[in-house]
């Protein structure tokens, strides 16, 4: 009566206990009255080893002996004999068995002080309970533990399951579904009627016709519901179920998960509302937009691109309708419309990466029509030609022509000192005029070329006239041949009578351009060459060192309408020996010639 006693009080300790540790802290002191030991000892399973380290005790009852750590516990399961430490048989110990326990609890040891020990029935009976009370301990801890576990995970992945029993209307809900709900975890039965006022208005009979065609057809099914948060939230949840018929196929139970889902569902509308809004910019926009494929095909447009081409171009190749892509990009570039029309368009092309990072990239390209942009920088040049030949006319007047009529008034009153001051005021701002509208290009100044006329100059005064202008006639004696370069051929003339005065000087030929002047130079081989600058077909600057190789040794004196500063500097290089301005007295210009001469003899 006794053993069965001890037996029911340890039935009973070890029913109380919640963990395994705690089993075994209850039942370690009903066991050693029930086997009779002197000691009931737990010992970690870890080997003893050399060194001294080994087991280390958890639990014990009854008398301490020390020494556990060097116990050798042998291969096997259920009750095994056990050789006794030295220092144990010193303590009077004469038999040891041990009992590995399960998991990570260790070993059991039964120490008697008797040499032969038999295990009756009671000690079986008592460690096949405790056996049993371990195993259901270390379930339920491996059942909690999973079932953190499982908790820990839906809550980071927002996600909860359900189990309704459908005969009894009990669901069972996971505390992160509740949470989703919005609820506090197991603070109500979600009965199917309480789920339902959860659901959101609109989407109530839509919920309850899927699942009365589950029961029906025992599938399995997904699907996409609202429900409605205490505070007014509103949240989007991806559910599936599954139906569980029982033997008669009716339904019992119906089991899944939800998912919280909004703000994936918020951003596809986000996203959705944008690609609307940019399809509707597309489709108004005032730019031909086509889409091309990897194989540069137009795969997508918008209808100012079918009506600039003509046609649909979807389908065709883009060198069909840009012959020189892809280097057919910038400002109006060559085109052909689908109908055959010839365009010059305006391209400009953007590569665009697809959000999926497996999906190719495409090129989207934008067109227009350059020929109204073209009229209008036509137009605006047109215009800007104008405003600055009004503002030459302008200058014109106030420079030149105001000159020359006060010249004139004072030549008609007798006045010719005051006349000559006025001209020559008058070509000094002419000059300037020239040197303004002469403004360096891109940072350069006039380059060989730049002075070519598209006509002669004219000025208009009868040879008459001019003949009445000459000095008195010296008869020629060893003369200097001159060829005169001007493409005024009044210049040209009084150039030539004025010289053919002077003694010495024999102008042997004329040109109105710089290649006359290369072909006469060559051909007629003059000692002097008075060149003018700004002339047809080839400037002076150009004509200079052709004359210079063409004639070797001849002099060059530059008769221009040009400032000094302007080109005096370029002609010099060029190989003229002097530089002169035209306007100036002709007589030190003959003075300035015969000067020239006397130092190349």
């Amino acid at each position: 009566m006794a053993q069965l006693g001890q037996l029911l009080g340890l039935a009973e300790a070890v029913a109380g206990a919640s963990s395994a540790e705690d089993v075994l802290d209850a039942a370690l002191t009903p066991l050693q009255l029930i086997a009779g030991a002197d000691a009931a000892i737990v010992v970690s399973a870890t080997e003893p080893s050399s060194d001294g380290g080994g087991r280390q005790v958890t639990a014990r009852a009854g008398q301490e002996l020390g020494g556990e750590s060097v116990v050798e516990v042998p291969a096997g399961s259920g009750l095994v004999d056990c050789l006794v430490p030295a220092g144990w048989r010193e303590q009077g110990i004469g038999h040891v068995k041990a009992l590995r326990l399960s998991g990570h609890l260790g070993i059991l040891l039964l120490a008697w002080r008797q040499d032969d020990v038999t295990v009756g029935p009671e000690l079986e009976l008592a460690l096949a309970h405790l056996t049993g009370a371990l195993t259901r301990a270390a379930s339920e801890e491996n059942l909690a533990d999973l079932a953190a576990r499982v908790n820990n995970a839906q809550h980071l992945a927002n996600m909860g399951d359900y189990d309704w029993h459908i005969p009894t209307d009990t669901n069972r809900w996971s505390d992160q579904l509740f949470r989703i709900y919005g609820h506090e975890p197991q603070s109500f039965n979600p009965s199917y009627e309480r789920f339902l006022s959860l659901v959101h208005a609109d989407d109530r009979e839509r919920i309850q016709a899927l699942h009365q065609q589950a029961y029906g057809t025992g599938e399995a099914w997904q699907v996409i519901e609202r429900i409605v948060r205490p505070d007014g939230e509103v949240r989007h949840l991806l559910t599936n179920g599954e139906v569980v018929m029982g033997p008669d196929s009716v339904p019992v139970r119906m089991r899944g998960t939800c998912i919280d889902v909004t703000d994936r569902v918020l951003a596809d509308a986000e996203k959705s509302m944008i690609a609307a809004r940019f399809q509707s910019l597309v489709e108004s926009a005032p730019d031909a937009i086509l889409v091309l494929d990897g194989e540069q095909r137009v795969v997508s447009c918008n209808p100012k691109a079918r009506e600039m081409l003509g046609g649909d171009p979807r389908g065709h190749g883009i060198r069909e309708v840009l012959p020189t892509w892809p280097t057919t990009q910038g400002p109006a570039a060559a085109a052909r419309a689908l109908d055959g029309r010839h365009l010059a368009l305006d391209v400009i092309t953007a590569t665009v990466n697809p959000e999926d990072d497996l999906a190719d990239s495409f090129v989207a390209l934008y067109l227009r029509d350059a020929e109204p942009r073209l009229a209008s920088e036509a137009l605006a040049s047109r215009l800007g030609e104008a405003h600055l030949r009004r503002r030459q006319a302008l200058e014109i007047n106030d420079n030149v022509v105001q000159g020359l009529v006060a010249a004139a008034y004072a030549l008609d009153q007798g006045q010719t000192p005051t006349a000559l001051a006025y001209l020559d005021q008058t070509l000094s701002a002419a000059r300037a005029m020239m040197d303004d509208l002469l403004e360096p290009l891109d940072g350069q100044g006039l380059q060989p070329g730049d002075l070519v006329r598209m006509t002669p100059a004219a000025i208009g005064l009868p040879p008459e006239d001019a003949a009445s202008h000459l000095e008195e006639t010296i008869n020629q004696k060893d003369s200097h041949r001159v060829l005169v370069v001007d493409d005024a051929e009044d210049l040209r003339m009084l150039l030539r009578a004025r010289m053919e005065t002077r003694n010495g000087l024999t102008v042997v030929g004329e040109a109105a351009d710089g290649l006359a002047a290369v072909e006469l130079a060559s051909e007629l081989q003059p000692d002097l060459v008075m060149l003018d600058l700004a002339m047809p077909r080839m400037d002076g600057l150009e004509a200079l060192p052709l004359i210079r190789a063409a004639v070797p040794g001849v002099r060059v004196i530059v008769l221009s309408g040009f400032n000094q500063s302007t080109l005096a500097e370029k002609a010099i290089e060029a190989g003229a020996d002097k530089y002169v301005v035209k306007g100036g007295s002709m007589r030190q210009l003959l003075e300035l010639v015969e000067t020239v001469l006397d130092q190349a003899s």
